[in-house]
Order: structure tokens, then C-alpha cells, then sequence
């Protein structure tokens, strides 16, 4: 089975993204989705371009793989609503990549 970004959506439903030929999640791809709540990103992602997910405003969790090595500029500016972001200890994170996400854990 091929790899998937998993997106949780604010109405409770799934939505899955086939992920096998990426291994960038590319700048602005998600930006101002306003139904995205929860993103379970699949091994073998090494980075989150910027401002992927700016301003995601119910985002609250994302789960990143240990392939990952970078988080860009402003990934998850103002995602006001994120309160857990998990990643590996080397993971290169752009200074302002959670400005504005102000109840992260």
C-alpha cells in the first residue's frame, strides 16, 4: 500500500492524499484551509515548505515521520488553534515556523 498524508477534517472526515512521490510537502499547499483539524504526515517526507500550513486555524495536532529533517518559514504561522506538534530532536526548524501559535505545547 502507498504511503498518505492523512488530513482530518473539522467535519470529521478523512481525507487521504497519495504521498509516494512527494517527499516535500510544498509551500502553501495547505495554507488558510480553515477544515483541516489534525495531519498524520507518512515516512519519507524530509520537509514542510513554507508556509504549508499557515494560518490553519483549527489545526490542532500534526504527527510528523522520523524521515523528516526540515520545518520552513512560517509552516504553521497563526495556526491558533495548534497545541501539539510532534518531530525528531533533528529536525532543522525555521525560527518563525509556529509564530502566532501561542497555546502549542
Amino acid at each position: 500500500m502507498k504511503e498518505r498524508i492523512k488530513v482530518y477534517l473539522y467535519n470529521k472526515t478523512l481525507k487521504e492524499i497519495d504521498m509516494s512521490d512527494f517527499s516535500v510537502i510544498g509551500d502553501d499547499i495547505f495554507a488558510y484551509r480553515n477544515d483541516v483539524v489534525r495531519v498524520e504526515l507518512p515516512e519519507g517526507v524530509v520537509e514542510i515548505g513554507n508556509n504549508a500550513f499557515e494560518n490553519c486555524e483549527r489545526l490542532e495536532e500534526v504527527i510528523c515521520p522520523k524521515s523528516l529533517k526540515k520545518i520552513g518559514e512560517e509552516a504553521f504561522a497563526d495556526c491558533i488553534n495548534l497545541k501539539k506538534v510532534t518531530y525528531g530532536e533533528a529536525v532543522e526548524v525555521a525560527s518563525n515556523a509556529f509564530r502566532g501559535c501561542d497555546g502549542l505545547e
